[in-house]
Parts: structure tokens; C-alpha cells; sequence
């Protein structure tokens, strides 16, 4: 049984945003096919897009896991669920967004599930949190420093004492 390490970045705009992502990172650590789970700090962030929102708590998480991309999808997806993630406006507000930004040092593309992450390297919000859990020998760290660095100053990031 093979044991990935995966980087999963957590976002929520909607309700008690940061004990929403307290208690989803909780929920990780309580299924059996996960271990090892660390987060990031809590960043306060702005929205992504032309929706009129509130800002976000947004943190990566660092996690093994024996699960395939596929099923470490569908555990996010009922997470999401379960905290009644609704999905009506593209980039809108949400309670829950679980996102897997890495998956090891795969690469895929299905109609379902793209990692790296499509949007990661432009998002100061993924990035910024993923550095501080990231893998030294990952084979995406020098790309992902340098997108952090070309990002800088550019994007709301608030590290969250």
C-alpha cells in the first residue's frame, strides 16, 4: 500500500470561517486512511474574482495518506458537504473549500481532478501557507518559492496569530 504525501489547501468566507477549518482539519485526522496531518498558520486573505464577498481564512494542510487522488477528493468533497458547502456562483462565498493542491510529485489531469492544482501558482493564499508545511526535496518547492516571490505585494495576506 503505497503512502502519499498530499498538500490540501482549506478555505472558508461563510459562518464561524475559523473553527469551520479547526474542526475540518480535525475531521482529517480521524479518518483512519490519513495520518501525519499539519497545517499551516490561518491566513486572512481577499476573495478571488468579481464577487462581492466577505475575506477569508484560508491554511494548507500537510497530510500522508494511502488513499489515491480520487478518494482523497471524494473524503474533501463530503467534508465539504458536511459542512454545507453549496456550489452556485463560481468563486463565491462557501463555508468550506478543500482543494488538493499537491499530490506527491504526481501530475494528472482527469475531468474531475487536475494537480498540480490549476490556479495554485497564482494564488498568494496557497502558496504563502504551503511553503510553511512544504517538503524541502518536493519536486515543485523552487517553483512554488519562485510564484510566492513574483506574487508578492500583489495579493491581501494576513498571517492569523
Amino acid at each position: 500500500m503505497e503512502i502519499t504525501t498530499a498538500y490540501v489547501g482549506v478555505g472558508s468566507n461563510l459562518g464561524r470561517s475559523e473553527d469551520i477549518v479547526a474542526h475540518a482539519i480535525s475531521d482529517l485526522r480521524a479518518v483512519p486512511q490519513i495520518t501525519e496531518v499539519q497545517s499551516s498558520a490561518y491566513y486572512l486573505t481577499d476573495p478571488v474574482g468579481n464577487v462581492d464577498q466577505d475575506r477569508f481564512i484560508n491554511a494548507v494542510i500537510k497530510l500522508k495518506t494511502t488513499f489515491s487522488a480520487e478518494e482523497l477528493l471524494a473524503v474533501l468533497h463530503s467534508l465539504e458537504k458536511k459542512y454545507k458547502r453549496v456550489r452556485t456562483i463560481k468563486w463565491g462565498p462557501r463555508t468550506l473549500d478543500l482543494d488538493i493542491e499537491l499530490f506527491g510529485d504526481h501530475s494528472l489531469e482527469s475531468e474531475d481532478l487536475t494537480i498540480p492544482h490549476p490556479e495554485m501558482f497564482n494564488r498568494l493564499f496557497v502558496l504563502t501557507p504551503l511553503l510553511e508545511v512544504l517538503d524541502d526535496d518536493n519536486v515543485f518547492k523552487d517553483e512554488v518559492i519562485k510564484a510566492e516571490r513574483s506574487l508578492a505585494g500583489s495579493q491581501y495576506i494576513k498571517k492569523l496569530i
